[in-house]
């Protein structure tokens, strides 16, 4: 973008502003990145935000009842939701002129969604769009409202992203909605024009993520999981140098810290460490968030709201941020799906057959066990396993095809194993000690993979984290007898 300055996007997910107190956090986080950037010739921000925690679900509940014809519900979650916004804008905004202005800002913005839900037939994405363009309004304001010197803020009505058509029908299901693919060229075009007008008056624009628009002007979003995506297509775009997503954790960590209480902060990671993280189960950021900004070496850098004094994670290129990091994570409710054939002698199966016919039934595989020319075990989502097997015991005639569901992937990833030719040796003696059966392992360049039981798969995550990563070190106290066999000599 023909901007003077440098540019970096603060991407604030769902959590961060999910109440009045906690959007004058984030604003802030912002106010003080921009000042910095004022004054120090820092990166000057581009702020992308989610919708309030809950709300994008809130608001597929109203299209769902709007649908239906149920009116009363609609309109009775379409008041709660309404109640929560001017409440947050009430802890958020505390001028009265300036809390006055936003207040009728989101009535409008209010009786919008109203008229959207009122006419919603069959498309549940502009319902949907709705939760993002109410947390710019709310954000802008509480930046605004903080007075620091020089920072001004302003939000982004329109939505940045140019899409492709939606793909699919409408979802019979009340959480979900249809999902629309970003195009390159038309998006950097569109924030070139949204944009630049409001980083040449050094003023922060504040945009909303998750949606999207078509060229024919059809209001999409990017699906779910897809507002941390949006942060790294509108960085990409504007070819910032650094996406910093902002979440309520530190960063990410060794093993999920809510079953491993040591888990460590991983300090860097490649992409494909993330991206291989993120597949077998990390909950921190979803596989495609990194395709864009990996085409252009852009790195994101994970960091916590609530904690913005910690560095968190900083995501890259291999060449420049090679991390030897080790990380453990579990991919759960999982099926082993074999393919065998019932003639010794007869021709190999083409193993691009049987993943094309899974495909067919959206069942991509999570991870290949083994594979020869008359045999292959792959695993892939539980809920899809029926569909899958069905359908390669109709159209493979020679082939025998079995099932085992619940199964989990303890995936034991990075570089950090893969150089220590004895990791996988420590990682099956790990499970051994605990009695926890294998049913099927891997290796590859970026790990090892281990097939269990899904009820082991907590049990397994803590040995492996206590065997390969970060052993538990017992705290050690002198024995107790001893200060009264010192009492007895000195009697």
């Amino acid at each position: 973008m023909d901007v003077e300055c440098s540019l970096c996007v603060l991407k604030f997910g769902g959590t961060s502003v999910g109440s009045g107190d906690r959007i004058l956090r984030v604003a802030q986080i912002v106010a003080q990145t921009a000042s910095k950037a004022l004054n120090e010739a820092a990166p000057f921000p581009v702020v992308v935000v989610s919708a309030m925690s809950g709300i994008t679900d809130q608001l597929l509940r109203i299209a769902h009842f709007a649908r239906r014809g149920e009116s009363l519900e609609w309109r009775r979650e379409l008041a709660a939701l309404r109640e929560r916004h001017l409440q947050a804008a009430e802890k958020a905004v505390h001028d009265g002129k300036r809390l006055a202005e936003l207040k009728a800002a989101l009535e409008q913005a209010l009786a919008g969604l109203e008229r959207e839900a009122a006419s919603c037939e069959d498309y549940v994405d502009a319902v949907a769009a709705w939760g993002e363009r109410l947390s710019v309004l709310l954000l802008a304001a509480a930046i605004n409202d903080l007075g620091l010197p020089g920072v001004t803020a302003a939000p982004v009505r329109e939505e940045v992203i140019v899409t492709g058509e939606p793909q699919g029908s409408a979802p019979s299901e009340p959480g979900a909605v249809i999902g629309a693919e970003p195009l390159e060229e038309e998006t950097r075009a569109h924030a070139q024009l949204l944009l630049q007008p409001l980083l040449q008056e050094r003023t922060v624009p504040v945009v909303p993520g998750f949606i999207g628009r078509t060229r024919a002007g059809l209001v999409t979003t990017l699906g779910r999981n897809g507002s941390d995506y949006s942060a790294t297509v509108i960085g990409a775009a504007i070819d910032c140098g650094e996406v910093a997503i902002y979440t309520d954790v530190d960063g990410v960590m060794s093993a999920d810290p809510r079953i491993v209480a040591n888990a460590r902060l991983l300090p860097a990671l490649t992409y494909a460490e993330a991206a291989r993280l993120s597949w077998f189960g990390a909950k921190v950021l979803h596989p495609r968030t990194l395709i864009p900004v990996a085409q252009r070496n852009i790195p994101v850098r994970v960091r916590n709201t609530f904690r913005p004094q910690m560095q968190g994670t900083l995501i890259g290129p291999e060449g420049k941020y090679h991390s030897g990091a080790t990380a453990i994570t579990v991919r759960r409710r999982l099926a082993l799906v074999t393919v065998e054939s019932t003639n010794m002698f007869g021709a190999p199966e083409n193993a691009g057959q049987v993943f094309a016919l899974a495909a067919r039934v959206g069942a991509a595989p999570v991870a290949i066990c083994s594979s020869s020319g008359h045999h292959l075990s792959f695993m892939v989502e539980e809920q899809a396993a029926a569909s899958v097997v069905s359908l390669l015991q109709h159209d493979l005639g020679h082939w025998r095809v079995s099932c085992r569901p619940g199964l989990a992937a303890c995936a034991c990833l990075g570089s950090g194993f893969t150089s220590d030719p004895m990791s996988p040796a420590r990682a099956i003696s790990a499970l051994a000690r605990e009695r926890i059966p294998i049913i099927s392992q891997g290796a590859s360049e970026q790990g090892i993979i281990l097939i269990i039981e899904d009820g082991d798969s907590e049990r397994a995550l803590r040995c492996l984290h206590r065997d390969l990563i970060a052993p538990v070190i017992p705290l050690v106290r002198p024995p107790a007898h001893g200060k009264r066999l010192e009492a007895l000599k000195v009697r």
